[in-house]
C-alpha cells in the first residue's frame, strides 16, 4: 500500500510504500515515481523524516542520476533508425513501412529488422520490437547465464527473459533466475557481473560480506563494476520502456 506523505521543508518528497516482504527499512529513487520509502509492515511512520534526513546526500545524488535519465529517454523515445546491442556486438539497422494494417509485423534478416503496419503509433510498434528485444534476451542471455552456472558449479532449475522496469536480474529460492532483456544494450563485461551476481545468490540469500566475497571469485573487478552498473540505465533507450530506472539505497 502506498501513501504520499505529508512533508515539512527539509524532507525530500516521497511516497511511503508499506511491504509484508521488507524486513527493514529501503529507499528506492524511481524514473516513475520519484523517492519511494520502503516500509516493513508496523513500522513507524514517524521515524521517516529523520530516516530521510540522514539520507539527505544518497537522495540527492540519485535524484541527480533520475533527472539524467529522465533527460536522455526524452531524447531516444521515438521510432529508432539503428538497434545495438553491445552485449553480443550485433547492430539492426531498422526500416519503417507505413501500412493500412493496425497490425505490426517485424522481419528479422539478421543485419535489418524492417516494421511494417501503423508504424506512426508507438502503442503499437513499441510492444513488437519489445518482442523482439525479449527474443534475443532469450536467445543470448540465457545460454550465457548455463554457461557461467556450470563455470561456477551452480545448478539452474529454471529461467525467465523480462523487460522488468527496475531490476537487471533476481534469485529465487526455487532455484529459477530472472533476467532482464535490456541488460543487452549493456557492455559485455557488465551483463557477466550481473549474471554472476544472480548465480551467488545460489549460495547466499542476501548481500552478505559472505556474498560479496564470493563474488569477487567470480569476478574480481567487483567493485568497480558494481559502481558502473549504478550508471547502466544511460545505454538503455528509451523507446524500450517510456519510463525505464531504478536507484536503491
Amino acid at each position: 500500500m502506498a501513501t504520499q506523505a505529508a512533508l515539512s521543508s527539509d524532507v525530500a518528497e516521497h511516497r511511503v510504500v508499506e511491504s509484508s516482504r521488507a524486513r527493514h527499512v529501503r529507499l528506492r529513487m524511481t524514473v516513475e515515481d520519484g523517492l519511494l520509502v520502503v516500509i516493513p509492515q508496523g513500522f513507524d511512520r514517524g521515524r521517516i523524516p529523520d530516516l530521510l534526513r540522514s539520507k539527505a546526500a544518497w537522495i540527492e545524488r540519485a535524484s541527480a542520476r533520475v533527472d539524467a535519465h529522465r533527460r536522455a529517454i526524452a531524447c531516444t523515445s521515438e521510432r529508432p533508425e539503428r538497434i545495438d546491442l553491445r552485449a553480443i556486438d550485433r547492430s539492426w539497422d531498422v526500416e519503417w513501412r507505413a501500412a493500412a494494417s493496425e497490425r505490426i509485423t517485424l522481419r528479422d534478416d539478421g543485419v535489418r529488422l524492417v516494421l511494417s503496419g501503423a508504424v506512426d503509433k508507438s502503442d503499437n510498434w513499441r510492444p513488437a520490437l519489445r518482442r523482439w528485444l525479449l527474443d534475443r534476451g532469450r536467445t543470448h542471455l540465457v545460454p550465457w547465464l548455463l554457461e557461467l552456472a556450470g563455470q561456477a558449479s551452480v545448478e539452474i532449475l529454471g529461467t525467465s527473459v523480462r523487460c522488468q522496469r527496475t531490476r537487471w536480474g533476481s534469485y529465487s529460492n526455487r532455484g529459477t533466475v530472472s533476467l532482464n532483456a535490456q541488460l543487452l544494450f549493456l557492455p559485455p563485461t557488465l551483463v557477466r557481473y550481473v549474471l554472476c551476481h544472480e548465480l551467488c545468490h545460489a549460495s547466499h540469500a542476501n548481500h552478505s560480506p559472505a556474498f560479496w566475497a564470493h563474488l569477487a571469485e567470480l569476478e574480481p573487478e567487483v567493485d568497480c563494476l558494481r559502481a558502473e552498473l549504478r550508471e547502466a540505465w544511460r545505454f538503455v533507450p528509451g523507446w524500450v520502456v517510456r519510463m525505464h530506472g531504478k536507484t536503491s539505497d
